[in-house]
């Protein structure tokens, strides 16, 4: 069962397969010619709006096939009248708009494992997607707003800036175009997408935040005083790493560029210690951090939770925290021994011995694990909500559109980890502690100084 965007898809070869036979409709380059005439234009326009007809369409045929409710976040009628809206405008448009209105077609299915990605997918094999240009500065969403988390030397300056408006675009309404990009119901997993997608430049320009050929102007608050700041495009090929990573700087084929943080220290939970996870021993609790749910050596999975397990019963008071906020899924079906070791557990499986650290880039077969904790121990849940529901529709598949080459995920499968009357959008936990950007600047983690707060005196 492979349940995680970061998971090699099960469907990948039949994705590659659609794309590579219809690689030859591929949309052609127009040699130097004559000045078309008005009559020519428009029939190459016309052309051209086909071979994106055919990709929405296609797109469109593989979810309904494959797809187990594509409509309970968007009614039928209304999804279908969008979709013949957006066919019916594509004569119109320019790429970058074709590329924003199919992801905004797909983001009306709603659901974590159904979108448009605008960056290259980290899978051998893959089309590089969009290719759009990015800005030389790094956002992230935080309580507080939007902010400069990473840039380039040139721009050092604006680090830890808050971004007051994009062009003449107030912030929030800014972010709220582009959220029109990004699954609708899981609303949580958008908000950790959305900074990026304001790095891109086509993406400014369709959204009416920047004006093609024009520097995107940026509206900043930095230390009390406003300030804007004007910004060119990288390079094409000077890219990001993919999604979730907020303090990764751009690379391309001649490697990467000087970059600089706003974070003055890193704390625990950000440490690069293992992409699977890992476990170490704190004053007063074990603590277990899960990036992925996937099998690994030495010990397995489960091992993994068992080695925690032993290091919390080496404490005078056996305490452990499960760390799930860089969790975006993985295998679900490895959950049950993991969470076994934990709930057969006497000393560990009690009220204020055991606790779970979720954010929304908990995701996918990690909701999963924190619906079977959820049930099945005595686990208090700090930090903030989940990514999506506790039963959601998931298994990440790709499409690849036949003619412009670009990726689409998409749900295949509903996992129901909680009662069928569940409806919850996510998993809200028990003490909430907003994510912010005040913390993301000196390094403090505000959720794992509760826990471990919370146990003074026992």
């Amino acid at each position: 069962m492979r349940h995680s965007v970061f998971s090699r898809p099960r469907r990948l070869g039949i994705a590659l397969t659609l794309g590579a036979i219809a690689a030859c409709a591929t949309v052609p380059a127009v040699e130097a010619q004559p000045a078309p005439t008005t009559q020519t234009a428009a029939s190459e326009a016309t052309s051209e709006a086909a071979l994106w007809r055919e990709d929405a369409e296609a797109f469109l045929a593989v979810l309904l096939a494959e797809h187990e409710d594509p409509f309970f976040a968007t009614p039928e009628p209304e999804f279908r009248a969008a979709f013949e809206a957006y066919l019916a405008e594509l004569e119109t448009m320019n790429r970058s708009e074709r590329i924003v209105g199919l992801a905004r077609i797909v983001a009306l299915v709603g659901d974590g494992h159904t979108w448009m990605p605008m960056h290259a997918l980290p899978f051998d094999g893959m089309p590089p997607g969009p290719a759009f240009s990015s800005l030389p500065v790094r956002f992230e969403w935080f309580e507080e707003g939007l902010f400069i988390v990473g840039a380039t030397q040139a721009h050092r300056a604006a680090l830890g800036a808050r971004i007051i408006a994009i062009g003449d675009t107030g912030t929030q309404a800014a972010v709220d175009r582009a959220m029109t990009m990004l699954p609708r119901d899981a609303v949580n997993l958008s908000s950790e997408f959305v900074a990026e997608w304001l790095m891109q430049r086509e993406i400014l320009n369709t959204l009416g935040l920047a004006t093609p050929g024009e520097p995107v102007r940026l509206t900043l608050e930095i230390n009390g005083r406003r300030e804007t700041l004007a910004l060119e495009a990288l390079p094409a090929a000077m890219q990001y790493d993919w999604i979730f990573s907020s303090d990764g700087g751009p690379t391309g084929p001649d490697g990467a560029l000087d970059w600089y943080t706003a974070a003055a220290a890193t704390p625990l939970w950000r440490e690069p210690t293992d992409p699977l996870g890992w476990t170490v021993t704190l004053d007063n609790a074990a603590y277990l951090q899960i990036n992925q749910i996937a099998e690994r050596e030495p010990g397995g999975y489960a091992g993994l939770a068992q080695t925690a397990v032993d290091q919390a019963e080496s404490l005078a008071n056996p305490v452990l925290v499960i760390d799930l906020r860089q969790s975006l899924g993985g295998d679900g079906s490895l959950n049950d021994d993991l969470v076994a070791v934990i709930r057969d557990n006497p000393q560990i499986n009690r009220p204020g011995h055991l606790f779970v650290l979720t954010s929304r880039m908990t995701h996918s077969a990690a909701i999963m694990l924190v619906s079977k904790l959820e049930q099945q121990t005595h686990a208090r849940f700090y930090g903030q909500a989940t990514a999506d529901r506790p039963n959601h529709n998931g298994e990440t598949n790709i499409f690849i559109t036949p003619n412009s080459h670009l990726p689409i995920l998409h749900a295949s499968e509903y996992y129901q980890t909680v009662a069928a009357s569940d409806t919850r959008r996510f998993r809200t936990p028990d003490v909430t502690i907003p994510y912010r950007f005040s913390d993301y600047r000196t390094g403090h983690d505000p959720v794992l100084a509760a826990v471990l707060d919370s146990l003074q005196g026992h």
